[in-house]
């Protein structure tokens, strides 16, 4: 996987599979969380059997998330089987809003992790060479089964399945952003440096913090799946994180749109890690608004920036970074550091919050379709 471009080089021949699946996860992410907000308010009815926080982290994770990689994976995809598995993830949104159980609710909701992995998985681990990017086909497949185990919870078939589903989710999005960022953030960074500086970025590279990195979030992934609680390791992979980004000249990135939001992005990721486990092992607060730290500043500010950066390069607009970038990316993070505070007075912080993450996610939807009616430029 390169740091410009997806792992398999898009093809005339194929339809462009970001355009569906960037603007769908954009306008679910803006959606999504309001609903939620007005559930845990009380103004709308609740989902039932369900644990509606695990719900939540279930469509943030395997709704959200699981859309924006698709996005990036389907670079070789038949037509057909684009829209087979857009049709896929819409089915499962609609499964898990409208507490569809049973063998139909399991079928709709794996449907579309079985289909990640089969188009975007599969002809990835075929394509890798080196080593250290056979990590991502295990990785892909591993989110079929933390659907299933999600699933299965809420069948009453695996105790706790539920949050075991999502946390091995989270784990699994925030083993991807760290080996993906590895990837995309030094290579930009060493064009930016030769642009400013007229030299090269040395010593960008740290295989054995990345290492560190997989097998923190890869023991904390089998650790919740196998529901032993929180195990910690997040909190190696989030400080292996943090060493390896201080070499990618993360001040100098600031001034850049495209890499100051990821670099952003990926230190409130690790940060987030650390501070999660910390809660966990010191009791110092809750857990879950830890985690909030690295879901709505890490993997929100990541996503959000990604999409635009392969979107602008996949559309051959390189150079034209939309305004609004910079501003949904500052919403993110204000939005990141408002629900990390929210045990202090929820009722106002949860909701503004949302406002600003929705705010955001509706600018980058609405930046990218607004790219796509432009002719693209002439080479």
């Amino acid at each position: 996987m390169t740091g410009e471009s997806a792992p398999l080089a898009r093809s005339g021949r194929y339809p462009k599979a970001h355009r569906p699946f960037f603007l769908a996860a954009s306008l679910y992410a803006a959606l999504s969380v309001p609903l939620w907000v007005a559930e845990w308010a009380g103004w709308l009815p609740g989902c039932g059997r369900c644990d509606p926080v695990a719900r939540h982290a279930h469509e943030m994770l395997l709704g959200f998330a699981a859309a924006v990689l698709g996005g990036y994976l389907f670079t070789k995809v038949s037509r057909p089987r684009l829209i087979a598995a857009l049709l896929a993830w819409a089915a499962a949104r609609v499964a898990a809003w409208s507490g569809l159980d049973g063998e139909v609710g399991l079928i709709a909701s794996l449907a579309y992790p079985v289909l990640l992995f089969a188009f975007g998985g599969w002809p990835f681990l075929k394509a890798a060479k080196l080593g250290h990017n056979m990590v991502f086909a295990p990785t892909i497949a591993a989110f079929a089964v933390a659907e299933a185990l999600y699933q299965a919870g809420r069948m009453g078939l695996i105790d706790g399945g539920e949050r075991r589903g999502v946390m091995t989710a989270f784990c699994l999005v925030a083993l991807m952003i760290l080996v993906m960022g590895g990837r995309v953030i030094p290579a930009g960074m060493a064009g930016l440096v030769r642009k400013e500086e007229a030299r090269e970025l040395f010593d960008r590279n740290r295989p054995w913090a990345e290492w560190l990195c997989v097998i923190g979030m890869g023991a904390e992934a089998l650790a919740q799946s196998l529901g032993l609680g929180p195990f910690g390791a997040m909190a190696l992979a989030g400080a292996a994180g943090l060493w390896r980004q201080r070499c990618w000249r993360p001040v100098l990135s600031l001034g850049d749109a495209s890499l100051g939001p990821i670099q952003v992005g990926h230190f409130l990721l690790c940060v987030g890690l650390m501070a999660a486990a910390a809660s966990d092992w010191l009791g110092i607060g809750p857990a879950t608004d830890a985690l909030h730290l690295a879901t709505i500043g890490g993997m929100g500010l990541v996503t959000a920036a990604m999409m635009l950066r392969i979107d602008a390069i996949r559309e051959r607009r390189v150079g034209q970074w939309p305004r609004a970038a910079v501003a949904a990316a500052v919403l993110l993070v204000i939005a990141a550091d408002l629900r990390a505070a929210a045990s202090l007075a929820p009722d106002l912080l949860v909701p503004v919050s949302m406002i600003l993450w929705s705010a955001a996610f509706g600018m980058v939807a609405w930046s990218m379709a607004r790219g796509w009616r432009k002719p693209p430029p002439a080479l």
